[in-house]
């Protein structure tokens, strides 16, 4: 893990985690995570250490946080097995997580 960050990879780390809350109110690590390794691709910082500032970001708002990855379309559900037959990609939309605050 990287200790030196720069001030513009800590100020989106910031910025997405306060818009993820105030818009969702759960900050999803993973989804907010990749949305910023992306815009700072030239940093070439790891996806788990941007990962790491974005759960402490969230930490210090107090905010509700989650690690999905069926957001991406990796998760299958596992019951698409019918008559023996080979388990297809599943077509499900999944629901967002409900709060339970």
């Amino acid at each position: 893990m990287r200790y030196e960050y720069s001030a513009q990879l800590r100020e989106d780390v910031h910025s997405a985690v306060q818009r993820a809350f105030q818009t969702a109110g759960i900050v999803n690590i993973t989804a907010t995570a990749e949305q910023v390794r992306v815009r700072n691709l030239a940093e070439n910082v790891a996806l788990e250490d941007i990962e790491y500032l974005v759960l402490k970001a969230a930490q210090l708002l107090g905010a509700a946080i989650e690690f999905d990855a069926l957001g991406n379309g990796l998760a299958l559900s596992g019951n698409d097995d019918v008559d023996g037959e080979e388990p297809a990609i599943s077509p499900h939309v999944f629901s967002q997580p409900a709060s339970i605050q």
